[in-house]
C-alpha cells in the first residue's frame, strides 16, 4: 500500500508538471490557479492503477525525449486501462496538435475539456485544436466560456479579442479591449491592438484619436509619440509626423529612431544634405541598433560601388567611420569599414578590420571568406593558412576554406598538408566545375612538388576532363612533363594548344620552346624562347632557358651572358651558379 500511495503522488506530480508546462503567460495577481485533474478515474483496481501509473510516467518520459510515437503508444495503453482519464486525453491532444492531426486533437481535447470546464489548460488545448482545424467559431465559444469562468484573467480576454478579429468581428474585439482598458488603464499593446482593428476598418480618424489618447497619458514618453509619428508617416500625413518628431527631439535631442525618421523626411523634401546630418546624428547614438546602422551603411556601400558618385562615396565613408568609432568591436562595423578601405585600394589595412569582423561574429561565413581572399591578394600566406584552418573548423561543409588552406600550404611548401586539405575539400564541391577544376589543378601542383608524379598527372587529367581547353592547366601540365622529360609528344601538343588559345603569352611561349629544347629541336626552341624574351619585363627563368638554347647551338659567350643576366634577376641557384662557373650546361 505504501508503494501504491507513493505512485499515486508521483502521478499527480507528473500531471502537474506537464500541465503547468503548457502555460505561456502568468495569471493576473490574485487569481487562483486551477488545480490539475487527478491522474486516474476512481474505481480502478489497485493493480490497474499501478499499471496505469507506470505506463503514464513512461509516456511522459518518452514525450520529454521527443519520442512521439512511443508516447502515443504508451498514452493509448493508459486510455485502454482508464478510458475516462482526462490527463491522458490532454497529453494525446497536445501530441496530435504537434503532429498536425487536428481532428484527432479535437477528439481528445473535447473529452478533457468536457470533463472539467474550470480547468484552463483543458479549455485552451480545445481552443488550439479548433483553430488548428480552422473551426474558428467553435474556438470562440470555448474562449468566451473561458473568459466567463476566469473574468479577471487579462490574457484570456486578449486572446478572445484576437479570435474575434480573426473572423472580422471587430466591434466585439474593440469592446473587449475597451473593457480591459477600463479595468487596467491605458496600455501600449492594447492601444496598438485597437488601432490595428480600426485601421483594418479604415477608421483612420478613430485610430488617430486612440494614439493621441495614449500620448496624453504620459506626455514625456517618447515611445508613445514615436508610435503616433509612425502612424502619420504610414497614412501620408508627413507634416503632422514632422511636428511630433520635433516634440520628441525637444524631450530627447539624441533620439536615434527619430533622427532616422527626420533623415527620411528631409530626403523626401529634396533636402538630402539636411537629411544626411540627421542620419549622422542617428549613427552617433550608441543606442541605435547596430544592425540598423549596418543595413544603412551596406546600402551606401553598394550604391557607392555601383554609381561611383563621389559625394555618395564620401558620405558612405563618413558613416562607416562613425559606425566603427561608436561600435569598435561590432562585426558589421568592421566589415563595412574594411569594404571602404578595399575601395581605396588599401587591402593590408582592410585585412585588419576583416579579421576583427570575423572573430567578432564567428558564424558569418561571408566575412571569413572575404578575409581569406584579401590575405591571398596580399600574399600573406601564413595568415591565410591560419585563418583558413579556423574557417574549416567553423564551416566544415564550405569548400573554399579547404581550397585556401591547400593553396597557402603549397606556397609555404607544406605539400602533404596541402594535399590533405584539397582532397578533403573536393568532397564539398557541388555543381561548380570551375571550382572543382581549381582544386584538381592545385592538387596536381602539390603532388608534383611531392614527387608523386603519377598522382600529379592524374589530377591534371581530371582537370582537363572538366575543361580540355584550360590554358593554365595545359601549359603547366606540359611544362612539368618537359622537366621530367617524359611524354614529350603529349606535352608538345598541349603547349601548342595553349599558345593557339592564348597567343603572345610569354610563359606559354617559353614552355613550348622548352619542350622543343627537350626534343632537341634547338633552332625552333631559339625562335619561341627568343620571342618570349622580347615581351617585358625580363624573366629569370626565360633568360636561363635561352642561355641553355644558346649553349646547345654552340654559342657559348651568348649562353654565359644570358645565364649571368638570369642570376642578376633571381639571385641564382646551385645549378645556375655551376653553369656560370663551369661555362657548361648542367643537366
Amino acid at each position: 500500500m505504501i508503494i501504491l500511495k507513493l505512485l499515486r503522488n508521483l502521478i499527480i506530480f507528473v500531471c502537474l508538471i506537464y500541465l503547468i508546462s503548457c502555460k505561456t503567460a502568468k495569471l493576473t495577481s490574485g487569481d487562483k490557479k486551477t488545480e490539475a485533474s487527478k491522474s486516474t478515474s476512481v474505481g480502478l483496481s489497485e493493480a490497474a492503477e499501478l499499471q496505469f501509473g507506470r505506463t503514464f510516467i513512461d509516456g511522459c518520459t518518452a514525450r520529454q525525449k521527443n519520442d512521439v510515437d512511443a508516447a502515443v503508444k504508451l498514452f493509448t495503453e493508459c486510455k485502454q486501462i482508464d478510458p475516462k482519464s482526462a490527463p491522458v486525453a490532454y497529453e494525446l491532444a497536445k501530441i496530435y496538435l504537434e503532429k498536425n492531426s487536428p481532428l484527432l486533437a479535437i477528439e481528445q481535447a473535447k473529452y478533457c475539456a468536457g470533463s472539467d470546464s474550470k480547468n484552463e489548460y483543458y479549455q485552451k488545448i480545445l481552443i488550439d485544436a479548433y483553430n488548428s482545424n480552422k473551426q474558428y467559431q467553435q474556438a470562440i465559444k470555448v474562449a468566451e466560456a473561458l473568459v466567463k469562468n476566469f473574468p479577471n484573467v487579462i490574457e484570456f480576454k486578449e486572446d478572445l479579442a484576437i479570435q474575434y478579429a480573426s473572423v472580422n468581428e471587430f466591434n466585439k474585439a474593440f469592446n473587449l479591449y475597451n473593457e480591459i482598458e477600463q479595468i487596467y488603464g491605458f496600455n501600449e499593446q492594447i492601444t496598438n491592438n485597437k488601432v490595428k482593428l480600426l485601421r483594418n476598418q479604415n477608421k483612420l480618424a478613430e485610430a488617430e484619436a486612440e494614439l493621441i489618447k495614449l500620448t496624453e497619458t504620459d506626455k514625456l514618453n517618447t515611445d508613445y509619440l514615436a508610435i503616433l509619428a509612425e502612424f502619420y508617416e504610414e497614412t501620408d500625413k508627413r507634416d503632422k509626423a514632422k511636428i511630433i518628431y520635433d516634440r520628441i527631439l525637444e524631450i530627447n535631442p539624441q533620439h536615434p529612431t527619430v533622427n532616422l525618421a527626420l533623415s527620411d523626411y528631409y530626403n523626401l523634401q529634396q533636402s538630402p544634405q539636411k537629411g544626411f546630418e540627421f542620419l549622422k546624428k542617428a549613427f552617433q547614438n550608441p543606442d541605435l541598433d547596430p544592425s540598423v546602422k549596418a543595413n544603412i551603411a551596406f546600402n551606401y556601400y553598394i550604391r557607392s560601388e555601383k554609381s561611383g558618385n563621389a559625394e555618395l562615396v564620401k558620405q558612405g565613408k563618413e558613416l562607416a567611420s562613425i559606425f566603427i568609432t561608436v561600435h569598435p568591436k561590432n562585426s558589421d562595423a568592421n566589415g563595412v569599414y574594411a569594404d571602404y578601405l578595399m575601395m581605396d585600394n588599401k587591402p593590408k589595412e582592410a585585412a585588419k578590420y576583416y579579421y576583427q569582423a570575423a572573430v567578432s561574429e564567428k558564424s558569418n561565413y561571408k566575412v571569413w571568406e572575404q578575409l581569406m581572399y584579401v590575405y591571398n591578394d596580399i600574399n600573406n600566406f601564413d595568415s591565410l593558412r591560419s585563418v583558413s584552418a579556423k574557417a574549416i573548423e567553423l564551416f566544415p561543409n564550405q569548400p573554399n576554406p579547404y581550397f585556401f588552406n591547400g593553396f597557402s600550404n603549397i606556397k609555404l611548401k607544406k605539400y602533404d598538408q596541402a594535399i590533405t586539405a584539397l582532397k578533403d575539400g573536393l568532397e564539398f564541391v557541388i555543381d561548380n566545375k570551375s571550382q572543382m577544376l581549381s582544386f584538381y589543378y592545385n592538387l596536381a601542383d602539390a603532388y608534383n612538388y611531392s614527387f608523386d608524379y603519377a598522382s600529379s598527372d592524374k589530377a591534371f587529367e581530371d582537370a582537363l576532363k572538366i575543361d580540355a581547353d584550360n590554358t593554365l592547366v595545359l601549359n603547366n601540365y606540359a611544362y612539368y612533363l618537359s622537366i621530367r622529360k617524359v611524354k614529350l609528344d603529349v606535352a608538345e601538343k598541349m603547349a601548342k594548344r595553349s599558345n593557339e588559345l592564348q597567343p603572345n603569352n610569354r610563359n606559354y611561349m617559353d614552355t613550348y620552346g622548352w619542350i622543343l629544347f627537350q626534343q632537341k629541336k634547338y633552332s625552333e626552341a631559339e625562335i619561341w624562347i627568343g620571342n618570349a624574351l622580347k615581351i617585358p619585363p625580363p624573366n629569370a627563368n626565360i633568360l636561363e632557358h635561352y642561355g641553355d638554347v644558346m649553349y646547345k647551338l654552340n654559342k657559348i659567350p651568348e649562353a654565359l651572358k644570358y645565364w649571368q643576366d638570369a642570376k642578376k634577376l633571381s639571385g641564382g641557384n646551385d645549378k645556375l651558379n655551376l653553369k656560370i662557373s663551369s661555362k657548361e650546361l648542367v643537366d
